[in-house]
């Protein structure tokens, strides 16, 4: 229990104080696998190579994570007796640790649950019914926060810090989705389209607009406008005996939101265009164009007012003197910047969020009709506070009819270091199976902590196959 208290202590660290806790699309080493029913969700004009059936039962679930800086290499190092020690260490000089990091220090985690799917053939056309659970958090963290509690304390007046740009944000809802798609000049063309009714679950929004902290040897002096906007069911914040947020109790289970969304996509085979590019074919999506309103007996606005607040924050000097876990740190360091930010109040009214938009843009080349293509696809992902893009290159192979495989490279954010990988078995009849990660040799500690990955994701899943294409 203690492992995993402090593994939500990090997340918690991450949306900084919203004390709310994965959209995660399909991995992208899915996009040109036709043995794939899942590729229809990065394009809605994607099709599969026969009908299938998710239950329950069986879901398919995915997960993601990318960042610029938060892996462990960049957090702790090797102390003089050979330990790992965390970056507070006496032992750790200030570049060294600062060095690592970038004035915007993001991470962005996702997790997608398909609890029911049906695709079907009909005549010229293919039809697709999916439910499932979908979540995501995005942090940004500026490097003043990390050089306040590296030299907060190491001088002799008080220095002034600007979190400013110190912000989180987050979602879960329910998805109900149905796509169509159909072929055009003469299979030539395929357009596809998806609706999605959505049953918001929770949501928040943090935004440091103005966030300041003088901090010297004995204490900080904070000075803030910060403003957190959430909703869940029934949610109602609670304060401690000093008047500090100390978290939030929520009611009866409701749906607290409820939104709608659309994907748009294309495939096209450009032989008739270039004669001489034959087996070449592109294709393109929007996906997610969408929102969620949320109700106001759900909603809660909190804000802090440009007071000064004094804290006297945590003893940090235990951190310089030994190898205390990086979780330790970053837990005081959520308790004191909760303090400084002093969230207050209980405003309710009706809120709407937007869905994260994305672009997927592709092409593939067939080399041996129905059996070897290559591919590469250009993903980039519209966020609130960063966009993140990918560059994604694949060789997809189909040897026979119960087995495919796709081998991918992801520049932006594998570092040349690992390759992604899917691999499918599909019989004609009974199950098929499904794993696949674009960062397939992840570097992670045995806390499942990235050590020098600035990505991680999976997708992995059961499917009962239907008839096949006609």
């Amino acid at each position: 229990m203690k492992v995993r208290k402090r593994h939500i202590e990090l997340l918690f660290f991450l949306s900084i104080v919203s004390i709310l806790i994965g959209q995660a699309q399909v991995t992208k080493s899915d996009y040109f696998m036709k043995t794939s029913y899942l590729r229809n969700n990065l394009n809605p004009a994607l099709q599969p190579e026969r009908s299938y059936l998710v239950i329950p039962i069986l879901p398919s679930i995915g997960a993601n994570a990318q960042t610029n800086t938060f892996f462990l290499d960049n957090f702790t190092f090797e102390g003089t007796a050979g330990k790992r020690v965390t970056f507070m260490h006496q032992s750790v000089t200030d570049e060294d640790f600062l060095s690592n990091l970038r004035p915007d220090n993001y991470i962005n985690t996702d997790v997608n649950i398909k609890l029911f799917g049906y695709g079907l053939f009909k005549n010229d056309a293919y039809w697709n019914f999916d439910l499932g659970v979908r979540a995501h958090v995005d942090a940004n963290i500026p490097k003043p926060f990390f050089e306040l509690l590296k030299k907060g304390f190491d001088q002799n007046k008080q220095s002034r810090y600007d979190l400013s740009d110190l912000s989180a944000t987050g979602s879960s809802f329910l998805e109900l989705g149905v796509s169509h798609s159909r072929a055009f000049k003469d299979n030539k063309l395929i357009l596809g389209a998806r609706a999605k009714l959505l049953g918001g679950l929770a949501d928040f929004n943090l935004d440091a607009r103005k966030l300041t902290i003088d901090a010297g040897p004995d204490y900080w002096l904070a000075k803030s406008r910060v403003t957190l906007l959430g909703s869940a069911p029934s949610v109602v914040p609670t304060y401690d005996e000093k008047g500090n947020l100390h978290g939030f109790n929520f009611g009866k289970f409701n749906i607290p939101g409820f939104g709608a969304g659309f994907d748009i996509g294309a495939e096209y085979d450009i032989q008739d265009l270039f004669p001489c590019l034959n087996g070449l074919k592109v294709s393109g999506a929007l996906n997610d164009i969408g929102f969620i309103v949320w109700s106001k007996k759900n909603t809660i606005s909190l804000q802090s007012s440009d007071t000064e607040v004094i804290v006297s924050p945590n003893d940090y000097e235990i951190y310089n003197r030994d190898g205390s876990s990086i979780f330790d740190v970053f837990e005081d360091a959520l308790d004191d910047i909760k303090k400084a930010v002093n969230l207050q109040g209980d405003t309710r009214r009706t809120r709407l969020s937007m869905l994260r938009v994305n672009m997927n843009l592709g092409a593939e080349y067939e080399l041996i009709k129905h059996k070897l293509s290559f591919g590469a696809l250009y993903s980039i992902r519209f966020g609130n506070y960063f966009n993140i893009s990918e560059f994604t290159f694949s060789t997809n192979y189909h040897p026979c009819s119960w087995f495919a495989g796709s081998l991918t490279y992801s520049v932006n954010h594998s570092r040349f270091d690992t390759f992604g990988m899917a691999m499918h078995l599909t019989p004609s009849k009974g199950i098929n199976l499904f794993i696949a990660s674009d960062y397939a040799i992840p570097h992670i500690s045995s806390d499942f902590v990235p050590i020098s990955s600035r990505a991680l994701n999976f997708q992995l899943g059961v499917s009962i196959p239907l008839n096949d294409r006609k």
